[in-house]
C-alpha cells in the first residue's frame, strides 16, 4: 500500500514539473510572438527607426508570411527559405509545451493528443531536412490540441476558441502565400494575435495544472 502512494506521488510529481516546463515553453513563446508584432508596427509606423534588440526576433516564418500578404516582401525572393535560428527555437518551444498538453489531454482524446504532439516534432524534423517545409504543421497542432480541449474542462473556452480560429485563420493564409489580399491579410493579422493570445492562456493553464500559484 506504502508502494502504491509513493508510487503515485512520485507520479504526480513528475506530472507537475511536465506541466511547469511546458508552462514556461508556451510563455516564452508566446512572448517570441509578442515581440515580432511589436517590432512590425514599429516597422510600419517609424520605418526610420531601427528596432535594435528586436531585429533578430522580427522575422519568424508567420511574419514573412503576413509582409508576403501584405505585398511588402516579393515571394519570388524565397523570403521563407532557409534555417531562421528563430523558428527552430519557436519550434522546439511549441514541441515542449504540446508534450505538457499531451499529458493534460491524454484522457480526453489518447489518440488525438498524441497525433497533435507527434506533429509538433515532424515538424521541426521537416524543416531542419528541408529548410522550409513542416512550419504550417504548427497550426495543426494547435487546432488539433484545440478541438480536443472540447471535450475536458480543464482549458476555458476562450483558450479553446482562441486556438481553433488562429489555427484556421493561420494555416489558410500559410496556404495562399503569394496572394495579394486585403481580406487573408486581415484574417492573418487576426490569428496572430489570436495565435499569441492561446499561448499565454496555454501558459497560464499548465502553471495551474503545475501547482504553481
Amino acid at each position: 500500500m506504502m508502494n502504491q502512494v509513493t508510487n503515485t506521488e512520485t507520479a504526480d510529481s513528475r506530472l507537475s514539473w511536465i506541466y511547469k516546463i511546458s508552462g514556461v515553453a508556451a510563455l516564452i513563446t508566446g512572448i517570441l510572438f509578442l515581440i515580432a508584432m511589436i517590432g512590425l508596427i514599429t516597422e510600419v509606423l517609424q520605418p526610420s527607426i531601427t528596432n535594435g534588440w528586436l531585429s533578430p526576433f522580427e522575422n519568424n516564418w508567420l511574419i514573412v508570411i503576413f509582409k508576403l500578404h501584405a505585398g511588402s516582401l516579393d515571394i519570388h525572393d524565397d523570403p521563407l527559405h532557409g534555417l531562421n535560428l528563430i523558428d527552430i527555437a519557436i519550434l522546439a518551444l511549441v514541441g515542449t509545451l504540446c508534450f505538457g498538453l499531451r499529458a493534460a489531454l491524454g484522457k480526453a482524446s489518447k489518440i488525438w493528443s498524441s497525433v497533435a504532439f507527434a506533429l509538433s516534432l515532424i515538424t521541426i524534423i521537416l524543416f531542419i531536412a528541408t529548410h522550409i517545409a513542416g512550419r504550417s504543421t504548427v497550426m495543426l497542432s494547435v487546432l488539433i490540441f484545440s478541438f480536443v480541449m472540447l471535450r475536458n474542462n480543464i482549458f476555458g473556452k476562450a483558450t479553446i476558441y482562441a486556438g481553433i480560429l488562429a489555427g484556421i485563420f493561420l494555416f489558410v493564409g500559410d496556404l495562399t502565400v503569394g496572394v495579394h489580399s486585403n481580406i487573408i491579410t486581415i484574417l492573418f493579422s487576426i490569428g496572430y494575435v489570436l495565435l499569441i493570445t492561446w499561448f499565454f492562456l496555454i501558459a497560464q493553464s499548465l502553471f495551474r495544472l503545475g501547482g504553481t500559484s
